[in-house]
């Protein structure tokens, strides 16, 4: 289906049915650390795009297939809020399924009253805030100029003070960036007013679009758990273990690969298959121009 992805396990949400939204790469920032690569079309005007078409897909898996999955999670290679049919997606989903629908967001458009009418019937929604100061987040998040940090922490704060769900919002930390104590400090401030249902801490483990996007280790990722509170969860895979789905072919291996950098072992460990069988296929795909393969921080990664 052109639209919907998996469903594949997820840590934060279960076993989780993806739809994407948006074409890639289509967003409002263009942050450091995407592991979809770097945004080629950066608006923050909204459009439709193709509602119909992806109620379609959902009536029809919904409607056929044998595995229900534990969450419906509208996201995509860009910013889900941007399409125009988001309120309709949702409403549509609830009236066919009783499976909850969460909403990945950057929350950059949450300054708009029109969007947090439309994400009102989700039943979770993960925004994301990775810097509670203006330098740090247009380093990080490097967002179009009518979008300053004032205005999505405003949006959070509208956000949280009227929608009846649940939020978990995501704090990305970046090496040398938003990980220090005068960062993380205003980071608690900002996340102590906004009283998220969870902080979930990641960081930057796969690829992203600049090298300047270092990740932390393990261990300081629990330190700033700890310095931040509330809360607060390490939800960062240093296991690798936790994000794949099951491709039964090629294209299901190439599919995956398209939506973000994966290593071997975290084919074979999710897979349940034997790492010298994963390998000998992705060398297959690589070697046919189907898949790439680089470095980044001493792990070999795939990707297409």
């Amino acid at each position: 289906m052109a639209h919907l992805f998996g469903p594949v396990p997820s840590r934060r949400l279960g076993r989780s049915l993806g739809v994407d939204l948006i074409p890639p790469k289509t967003c409002p920032y263009d942050c450091i650390y995407c592991e979809v690569g770097p945004t080629t079309h950066q608006t923050c005007r909204r459009f439709s795009y193709q509602t119909e078409a992806i109620i379609q897909e959902l009536a029809e898996y919904l409607q056929d297939s044998s595995q229900e999955p534990d969450i419906i999670t509208l996201a995509g290679s860009g910013e889900p809020t941007l399409n125009l049919g988001l309120g309709r997606i949702i409403r549509a989903v609830k009236s066919m399924s009783r499976i909850p629908v969460a909403v990945l967001t950057n929350g950059a458009l949450l300054y708009l009253p029109e969007v947090r009418r439309e994400l009102a019937a989700a039943d979770v929604v993960l925004p994301s805030l990775d810097a509670a100061r203006p330098e740090t987040y247009a380093a990080i998040n490097r967002p179009l100029a009518e979008l300053p940090l004032d205005s999505l922490l405003q949006g959070l704060r509208d956000f949280r003070r009227e929608y009846p769900g649940r939020i978990w919002l995501e704090v990305l930390l970046i090496a040398g960036l938003n990980d220090t104590e005068a960062e993380l400090s205003l980071l608690r401030q900002a996340l102590s007013a906004l009283a998220p249902d969870k902080i979930q801490l990641n960081t930057a483990v796969r690829p992203g679009v600049a090298d300047s996007a270092r990740p932390l280790g393990l261990e300081e990722m629990e330190t700033a758990a700890a310095f931040i509170g509330g809360p607060v969860e390490v939800i960062a895979s240093f296991n690798r273990g936790d994000i794949a789905g099951a491709p039964r072919n090629d294209e299901d291996f190439v599919a995956m690969l398209s939506r973000r950098p994966m290593t071997a072992p975290d084919l074979a460990q999710a897979l349940g298959l034997p790492l010298a069988q994963v390998e000998k296929r992705l060398q297959r795909l690589a070697a046919a121009g189907r898949v790439s393969y680089d470095k980044y921080h001493d792990q070999g990664f795939y990707r297409h």
